[in-house]
């Protein structure tokens, strides 16, 4: 999915139902049906089965692919009409469930209880305490700790936050780690992703954090498998190891790094200058993806999906 055309509306490809080989670009006379009027777009996120989209009037539009949203085609009441609180981005996980941060630097999820949830609502705020306890919670009242979150990134079974003072912190199922249990309390993740965090990013069963020095952290059940990360989670006995160690993160993704992106069962590099690398899992190993010729330069956004992945250029043109 893509912001287009002056009037920013969203399009969607292919439609559903149909087949994709995964390289040719979106037929504009053929895609998936939008939500009517949806124009202004700021922000969109893709989620297994629903999509997101904010607008510049701070809206969040929710749709499925057939566009039955949660059954009635609304968002459950985040702000109330009079709040000076809107939403500053968006993330999607899987199964409806979604996330939005709020420009007081506070955190709202909505969506099915299926490993996100323990009571019996669809929509709920984190109450103090058990998730992030930063910004204000659900009656509104503001929370003792000044930490804001200024990032967000929702996995397959896992949510990342990136705290104004650089710290990364996660929950969820796995939380992005190997062999941690299903918890909704936040916990702080590796030591190379404390305190000095730009930019964050959240796969299947794995996690990304860029540094400020241009490196990238990366731990997680899924990349662990093969690089052998360990666990940092509260269940866990020892913190997971250096990225320049087990982490075992290519050499080309340790310096220069100026954005990341996580798809599925792998990671994406922005380096300076623009080129994209990607590299993941394949037979059991550790690999550095091909990347077409046209993403090896100029290059500036990217996004990664469930087996394929988009880098947008300079020219305007996605890839």
């Amino acid at each position: 999915m893509a912001i287009w055309g002056k009037s920013r509306k969203v399009i969607e490809w292919p439609p559903a139902n149909s087949s994709y080989d995964g390289y040719t670009l979106p037929d504009l006379s053929s895609q998936r049906l939008q939500p009517k009027s949806l124009r202004n777009v700021v922000a969109v996120a893709a989620g297994e089965d629903h999509s997101l989209a904010l607008t510049k009037a701070g809206k969040v539009v929710f749709w499925t692919l057939k566009l039955l949203g949660n059954g009635t085609d609304t968002l459950p009441p985040i702000l109330g009409p009079k709040s000076k609180t809107k939403v500053k981005a968006i993330a999607a996980g899987r199964g409806g469930f979604s996330m939005a941060l709020l420009n007081n630097g506070s955190i709202i999820e909505w969506g099915p209880v299926r490993n996100y949830s323990d009571n019996s609502t669809w929509y709920r705020a984190p109450p103090p305490g058990l998730l992030l306890p930063i910004g204000v919670n659900s009656s509104g009242a503001p929370l003792p700790r000044v930490l804001r979150a200024k990032a967000i990134a929702a996995g397959w079974d896992h949510n990342l936050v990136l705290l104004d003072n650089g710290t990364v912190v996660a929950w969820g199922g796995r939380r992005g780690m190997f062999q941690a249990y299903l918890s909704l309390r936040a916990v702080n993740v590796s030591l190379d992703a404390r305190q000095n965090a730009v930019a964050i990013a959240a796969g299947n069963q794995h996690s990304l954090a860029l540094l400020a020095n241009g490196t990238v952290v990366a731990w997680g059940a899924v990349l662990a498998n093969v690089v052998g990360a360990s666990c940092a989670a509260e269940s866990c006995k020892h913190p997971a190891p250096p990225p320049a160690g087990p982490n075992n993160v290519p050499d080309v993704a340790m310096r220069d790094v100026v954005g990341i992106a996580a798809g599925s069962e792998f990671a994406m590099d922005l380096i300076k200058g623009g080129k994209v690398v990607v590299w993941g899992r394949s037979s059991g190993h550790l690999y550095v993806q091909h990347v077409p010729d046209d993403a090896m330069s100029g290059v500036f956004a990217m996004s990664g999906g469930s087996a394929h992945w988009l880098a947008v250029k300079a020219t305007g043109g996605a890839r």
